[in-house]
C-alpha cells in the first residue's frame, strides 16, 4: 500500500515539474504543497512501519532468548537429577548383613497348640524286692488348660549369597519346642484319695503337672506341630528378607529358603 501511494506522489510531481506556464502558478504550487505533504505522510509511515519491525524483531529476540534459557534450565536440572540418581547409595547384600538382620529377630515362634486335657495320677508306696504296701494307694484327677508353642531359633539360621549367580540361600534349623505351659489357674483338682498310710502331697501335684507337659508335648508332635512350624517359619523368614532394601527391584536376587 505503501509504494501505491508512493508512485502517485511521484506523479503528481512529475506533472507539476513538466508545468512551466506563468496562468499555473498556483496550480504548481499547490501540486508541490500536495505531494510535499505526500511524502511527510509516506515517510512517517515507513518511520512506524520500522519501527513496529524493529519492535517485533526485539521481541522475538526476546522469546527465543527465553526458550533458549528454559531449555538450558531443563538440561540442568535434568542433568542434576541423573548425578543424584547415580549417587543413591545401593544398598549391599552380603552373608554377614542377612544373618544380622536375621539374628535380629531371635527365636521365631510361628505355631501354637492349646489344649484342655483331663487325667488322673496313681500311685502305691513299694516295699522291699518291688512290692505294694497295703492300703497305700493314692489317686488324685485333675483337669488342666495348656499350650504347646514351637518355632526355630533365628541365631542357627545359615546364610549364603552367591553375588555371581544373584541368588541367596537360606538354611534352617529343625523346628523345636519352644515354651509349653500349663497356668496355675488353670488347674482344676477334681478329686484326691488318700491312701491309709500314705497322702497325696505337693510334690505329687508338682510331678503330676510335669508329667502332664510331656504328654501334651508328645501328643502336639505326633499332630505335626514342628512340621507345621517349618513351613510357617519358610513364609515368614520369606516375607521379611523380600522386605529388605537390596534384595527385589532391578537386578534382584532369588531367594532359596531350605
Amino acid at each position: 500500500m505503501l509504494s501505491e501511494k508512493k508512485e502517485k506522489i511521484m506523479e503528481t510531481i512529475e506533472e507539476v515539474m513538466e508545468d512551466g506556464l506563468p496562468g499555473k502558478r498556483v496550480r504548481s504550487w499547490r501540486g508541490l504543497a500536495a505531494a510535499a505533504l505526500a511524502l511527510a505522510v509516506l515517510a512517517g509511515a515507513l518511520y512506524l512501519s520500522m519501527r513496529s519491525q524493529s519492535q517485533l524483531r526485539r521481541q522475538l529476540e526476546q522469546q527465543t532468548t527465553q526458550i533458549e534459557l528454559q531449555n538450558q534450565l531443563i538440561k540442568t536440572l535434568k542433568d542434576e537429577k541423573e548425578v543424584k540418581d547415580s549417587q543413591k547409595s545401593i544398598p549391599v547384600v552380603t552373608t554377614e548383613t542377612l544373618k544380622s538382620q536375621i539374628n535380629s529377630l531371635q527365636e521365631l515362634v510361628t505355631q501354637e497348640y492349646i489344649y484342655t486335657n483331663a487325667d488322673r495320677r496313681t500311685d502305691n508306696v513299694k516295699w522291699l524286692f518291688g512290692l505294694t504296701r497295703p492300703f497305700s494307694g493314692t489317686s488324685l484327677l485333675v483337669i488342666y488348660d495348656g499350650s504347646i508353642k514351637a518355632g526355630i531359633d533365628m541365631g542357627e539360621v545359615q546364610v549364603d549369597v552367591d553375588e555371581e549367580a544373584r541368588k541367596i540361600t537360606v538354611t534352617l534349623p529343625p523346628p523345636k519346642i519352644t515354651d509349653n505351659n500349663i497356668p496355675q489357674e488353670s488347674i482344676t483338682v477334681v478329686e484326691v484319695k488318700n491312701g491309709l498310710f500314705n497322702e497325696v502331697t505337693f510334690d505329687d501335684y508338682n510331678t503330676f503337672i510335669s508329667e502332664q507337659k510331656i504328654i501334651m508335648e508328645n501328643k502336639a508332635i505326633e499332630r505335626g506341630i514342628l512340621e507345621k512350624a517349618s513351613e510357617e517359619a519358610k513364609k515368614a523368614l520369606a516375607s521379611f528378607l523380600t522386605a529388605l532394601p537390596g534384595i527385589t527391584g532391578e537386578d534382584a536376587y532369588t531367594l532359596e529358603i531350605r
